[in-house]
């Protein structure tokens, strides 16, 4: 729907108006304003904002003309989209500067001017997602919750076996699904699928949670102090990283593994647990650790995202080894619609059945592929 008001109007991204959502729903602090000069300049000298851990400010930038027009007091309109999904009650209009790049809404790049104020939106999906969060923990009655940040990009093995280790020793597991963009990623929803799949077929019921994180503001996990943060504001007391986790600065002090993470952790009360790098190993015939894995690494068959979505992109389906059949013939079907003039006349011809007339569609063709390559009898 189009705005109909005569206030003005300031247009944002789709990815923008994601991260205001999670600003006004508390995510990264109690503090769910934009704020004035003041305000930003201590968050960045300090780290702390109000109490709270905050390493990232939150300036929100207009362009030299929407900051002409605007002034104290005003209500303006927030447009993404062609669609009104909201409006801010300006307090203040000021000069942007360099420092601001480290802000929420920052994209790598930062606009001349920048206001502060109260604002509104219109989406509830992080709020109807944090509610039905709530319900899950009082359900499971859950006091070891577990923060795993995750792109799925595609879902594959080594993914699977880090979401097992870590619900063992969980009552809950909370699986925040990062944003990507670019041609070379697998779509969000894709991504969301593929872990509800693996979610409801192959793991304990309600032990698990997804929670959709559509702003790029974690975009290739640049910013872990802020993944820890967001952690602890949903109620987890724990968060797995992996070892080769963007960003994270690890380094060693005394032989003890030490994080950028470390000057927060102990504040939040969070524990980080750093993750080893998975494989599989073609002498063990399993996935293992590489710390834990006596072969050297030209045994091992490594799970590199960008080497699997080339497969997959190409119409080929990854070995059952990198990623479960299910998976790969969901991302396929998606990728590849109506690639076979008749999907059924195929699956009819290669397949066996039950002697009844099965009715069979392209998800189901590459998952009866794979069971003809795993047939080893003549190899």
């Amino acid at each position: 729907m189009k705005s109909q008001r005569k206030n003005k109007i300031i247009k944002i991204t789709n990815d923008i108006l994601c991260t205001l959502e999670l600003v006004k729903n508390k995510i990264f602090s109690n503090y769910n304003k934009l704020m004035n000069q003041d305000e930003a300049d201590s968050a960045i000298k300090k780290g702390y904002f109000n109490g709270e851990a905050m390493p990232n400010p939150f300036v929100f930038f207009v362009d030299e003309k929407e900051a002409k027009e605007l002034k104290n007091g005003d209500e303006a309109v927030l447009v993404c989209e062609e669609n009104e999904v909201g409006y801010i009650k300006i307090s203040s209009v000021f000069k942007s500067k360099n420092e601001y790049k480290s802000s929420v809404f920052a994209r790598g790049e930062i606009k001349e001017w920048a206001i502060s104020g109260e604002f509104e939106i219109s989406s509830n999906e992080i709020k109807n997602t944090l509610d039905e969060l709530e319900r899950i923990k009082t359900e499971l009655n859950a006091k070891k919750i577990t923060a795993v940040m995750l792109t799925a990009d595609p879902l594959h093995r080594a993914h699977e076996r880090l979401i097992r280790m870590t619900i063992d020793k969980a009552d809950l597991v909370v699986i925040f699904l990062l944003q990507t963009h670019g041609n070379e990623h697998l779509s969000f929803n894709l991504r969301k699928k593929s872990l509800e799949i693996f979610a409801k077929k192959y793991l304990p019921p309600n032990k698990i949670t997804i929670f959709p994180f559509k702003s790029s503001i974690f975009k290739a996990h640049q910013n872990p102090a802020l993944e820890c943060i967001t952690a602890h504001n949903i109620g987890a007391n724990k968060l797995v990283l992996g070892q080769n986790h963007a960003g994270i600065g690890m380094f060693f002090d005394h032989n003890q593994p030490k994080t950028m993470l470390d000057r927060y952790i102990n504040d939040l009360g969070m524990e980080i647990i750093v993750l080893p790098e998975l494989v599989y190993c073609n002498e063990c015939k399993t996935i293992v650790s590489t710390r834990t894995c006596p072969h050297g690494q030209h045994h091992h068959i490594k799970y590199h995202p960008p080497t699997i979505k080339t497969l997959l992109f190409n119409g080929i389906m990854p070995p059952a080894i990198l990623m479960r059949s299910e998976i790969s013939a969901l991302i396929l079907s998606e990728l590849f619609k109506d690639r076979f003039s008749d999907v059924q006349k195929l699956c009819d011809a290669l397949f066996p059945n039950s002697g009844l007339l099965e009715e069979r569609n392209e998800r189901d063709f590459y998952k009866e592929l794979m069971k003809l390559y795993q047939t080893t009898s003549l190899s």
